[in-house]
């Protein structure tokens, strides 16, 4: 299906002007589906939104459910081209502000980890983790595969896993 072939990570800035006001449902909605109605138009399509799940969370950690994760479940482009997902899940969009970046994946959960150091705890960071198809992993479809991304004042950060290619030295 040509939309899976798109980009595991997908970071896109769109058009709410700077300070804007927190968004509702429908705009978060709206907002994170962006993408994919373009591309269903382009191809000629409809875009059916019969399941999108939109959930307002604190993805900032400043204490406010003022951020989204806006789920493509169930979209449909048709007349003729079918669902928008499959094996390797649906596309996920965490929105803070004007600010939306999506993901190819299945579940998700919002969670603070607190890590201790020397015997001390540190203060708590608020943590996005998604679950995505194994291949996102160098590893098979069904295979548990994590992705945790954090809140740096801009945007989702997370840590670039480093695979070592087949043709660098090995230790």
């Amino acid at each position: 299906m040509t939309r899976l072939s798109l980009p595991l990570a997908l970071t896109l800035t769109l058009g709410l002007p700077t300070g804007a006001m927190a968004l509702d449902r429908d705009q978060a909605i709206a907002l994170g589906t962006t993408e994919s109605r373009t591309w269903c138009a382009g191809e000629g399509g409809t875009l059916d939104l019969q399941d999108v799940s939109a959930t307002a969370v604190d993805l900032t950690g400043d204490g406010s459910a003022d951020d989204w994760i806006v789920v493509e479940n169930s979209v449909f482009c048709g007349p003729d081209l079918g669902y928008l997902g499959g094996s390797g899940g649906v596309m996920l969009h965490a929105i803070v502000a004007d600010k939306v970046q999506s993901w190819l994946g299945g579940a998700w959960v919002v969670q603070d980890v607190a890590f201790t150091v020397e015997g001390e705890t540190l203060p708590p960071t608020r943590v996005l983790l998604l679950g995505l198809h194994g291949s996102s992993c160098n590893s098979y479809g069904a295979a548990p595969c994590m992705l945790a991304l954090t809140w740096d004042g801009e945007r989702l950060i997370n840590y670039q896993d480093f695979i070592p290619d087949e043709d660098s030295p090995q230790e």
